[in-house]
């Protein structure tokens, strides 16, 4: 079953809502080609081939608990998997940076990163659009679409593409971005296909969404730790100017602020060199006035 043309695709709760004739197969490559009748024995081992290669696609744009993960070949990894799933396409897609800064942006296809499509898809197409409507376009053809996207559409029409579909990465309130894919064919995409489109953006969006949870829990895990060894070197120091001084904890506390303070030097840094005896307690006097240190506390 296909879907109407030029129309954003909805889900009903028995699913996707087709509507029109069947479609007919399309040239995918081997391992995402949909056989037309999976009876026969080649019908089933490229059917085969095929869930094996969905499923092992969604395992991998799920597994993103690597601290060492780079976002932009992340993002890139998705887009050629879209590349592969679309036949006769090419990608762009677009997602939000880690640090909130510039977005990400990654092609599949030059074209459309270099003039004129480079600045017009950031402008107008079906990726802003599914941002609007919050909804998957697809099967937009660009011959009828010339009002609606009156820039991209002959622009794409004259480098060859014929027809453009959208999805957006996004989970509940979470918006991370979307995937923008230009195809040379007019064939509404199968309903499976689609399916399957949605799926590769949620298992996405879920792992990027997990990969940096955990980077954050991560950061946050490792500047509490910074902190508690930081605290330890600093009482160990603490104890050690003290000791050596004959002055309480509080007065070696105030000793060793005063020498950092004016050596224009971190307190953590100037405990360290105490405890691995780098500098000794002898070293501190030296900057500190007479009337610091009280003569009837000395040992």
């Amino acid at each position: 079953m296909s879907l109407r043309p030029s129309k954003a695709l909805r889900i009903d709760p028995n699913g996707w809502a087709p509507t029109g004739s069947a479609s007919a197969s399309r040239g995918l490559a081997l391992i995402t080609q949909r056989p037309r009748n999976c009876r026969t024995q080649e019908g089933r081992i490229l059917m085969q081939k095929r869930e094996r290669w969905v499923a092992d696609t969604l395992v991998e744009l799920s597994d993103t608990l690597v601290p060492a993960l780079d976002p932009k070949n992340y993002w890139l990894c998705v887009a050629n998997r879209y590349a592969q799933l679309v036949a006769a396409s090419s990608v762009r897609l677009t997602a939000v940076g880690d640090r909130g800064d510039r977005p990400i942006v990654v092609h599949t296809d030059e074209r459309l990163e270099n003039p004129p499509l480079g600045e017009i898809l950031a402008e107008e197409g079906p990726g802003i659009d599914c941002h609007e409507h919050d909804e998957p376009i697809v099967n937009v053809l660009l011959d009828e679409a010339k009002a609606r996207w009156n820039r991209l559409a002959p622009a794409a029409l004259s480098l060859g593409y014929r027809s453009a579909h959208a999805f957006q990465f996004s989970r509940r309130e979470k918006v991370l971005g979307d995937v923008t894919i230009l195809t040379t064919e007019t064939t509404p995409l199968p309903v499976a296909d689609l399916r399957i489109a949605v799926a590769f953006a949620d298992a996405a969006t879920i792992g990027m969404l997990n990969h940096r949870a955990i980077a954050g829990l991560t950061k946050t895990s490792e500047q509490l730790q910074g902190a508690l060894d930081s605290r330890v070197i600093i009482e160990q120091a603490k104890g050690l100017v003290s000791t050596r001084l004959g002055v309480d904890p509080a007065e070696a506390f105030l000793v060793l602020r005063h020498y950092a303070r004016s050596h224009n030097r971190r307190i953590g840094e100037l405990c360290e060199q105490l405890v691995s005896r780098r500098m000794t307690a002898s070293d501190l006097l030296k900057s500190l006035p007479k009337r610091s240190m009280r003569p009837d506390r000395r040992r």
